[in-house]
């Protein structure tokens, strides 16, 4: 497929706010774990504009702009529509839980709800690509849990940048813990996106040229495309990058979205260091878009067994 670039910012910028957001819930559901000063002055406002962002991103995807509203009606099968009513679920969640920090306390019901609309909408972005059955890298149950664990891992990053710049001897959480659970992360995501290669390289279609083409036969070879020039089919369901240049963004993934990052993280946990954590997300985002560039470009849709490049 081709990689749209809306969308791979929309996803990771989501994620990580999600990932931000769903973490501070957990740690504040049974017990007050942040002040509510590092709620309104930072951590919020920060999820916040992170999800504004991504909604913004999002609008670049659409033909119509002006005609968004109308994605959420059809909420009751399809999973797009859910994830158009779950991200403003979120960010209204957000919004109450900011009025609720910087008045009194927040109750808990409020931190289970933001809890519910963070993995609601983790589930709804993820389902709308797993649920398309024919395209056999996407439907399958680890795209819903890459999707989860890649916001998780970018999102304590982020909460562990944020608490390291407040610098407030108040939280009930301390730096070495915080990196040897982003370290963890880290190596979980990194192991599921080795399994997740791994899986696809052995996927066989389900279909071949004969199937594809309705000519009957074993020995069928495709001399051209059928068209002198572009189309739709050809321009949108193919990424048009060269084997050479999928290898290097492979790379350029497992250093910076996994490796790296790691590293950077085993350090700070017996020195940790403000500026390394910061490097840590940056290079991990720089990874996470070129991951979900490659998320898209590896899905083989079956269309392409008709219009294929001839050599």
């Amino acid at each position: 497929m081709r990689p749209q670039f809306s969308i791979i910012f929309f996803t990771t910028l989501a994620g990580m706010a999600q990932g931000l957001l769903f973490f501070i819930a957990l740690s504040n559901l049974y017990s007050q774990a942040t002040p509510n000063a590092f709620l309104t002055h930072l951590a919020l406002p920060v999820a916040f504009a992170l999800l504004a962002l991504g909604l913004v991103a999002s609008f670049f995807h659409l033909g119509h702009p002006e005609r968004a509203w109308r994605a959420a009606m059809m909420w009751r099968t399809s999973w797009l529509s859910r994830e158009v009513i779950a991200l403003p679920a979120l960010m209204g969640a957000t919004l109450v839980t900011y009025f609720y920090a910087a008045t009194s306390q927040v109750p808990q019901w409020l931190w289970l709800a933001l809890l519910v609309t963070t993995f609601a909408l983790w589930i709804c972005t993820a389902k709308i690509y797993q649920c398309i059955r024919f395209i056999q890298e996407w439907s399958h149950p680890s795209t819903l849990s890459n999707f989860i664990l890649l916001g998780m891992t970018s999102g304590w990053l982020l909460l562990e940048l944020l608490i390291a710049l407040w610098g407030d001897d108040a939280f009930q959480m301390i730096d070495a813990p915080l990196s040897i659970v982003a370290f963890i992360l880290l190596f979980l995501s990194f192991n599921l996106k080795l399994w997740m290669w791994r899986r696809n390289r052995h996927l066989k279609p389900k279909s071949n040229l004969s199937s594809a083409t309705g000519i009957k036969g074993s020995n069928i070879r495709q001399t051209s495309m059928g068209l002198m020039g572009g189309s739709f089919n050809t321009r949108e369901f193919f990424h048009h990058q060269t084997d050479r240049v999928i290898a290097n963004i492979r790379k350029i993934i497992l250093l910076c979205a996994y490796v790296i990052p790691m590293v950077l993280m085993a350090y700070t946990i017996t020195s940790p260091n403000v500026l390394l954590i910061g490097l840590a997300l940056f290079i991990n985002y720089l990874g996470l878009l070129a991951e979900r560039w490659m998320f898209f470009a590896e899905a083989n849709h079956p269309q392409n067994l008709y219009y294929q490049r001839v050599s």
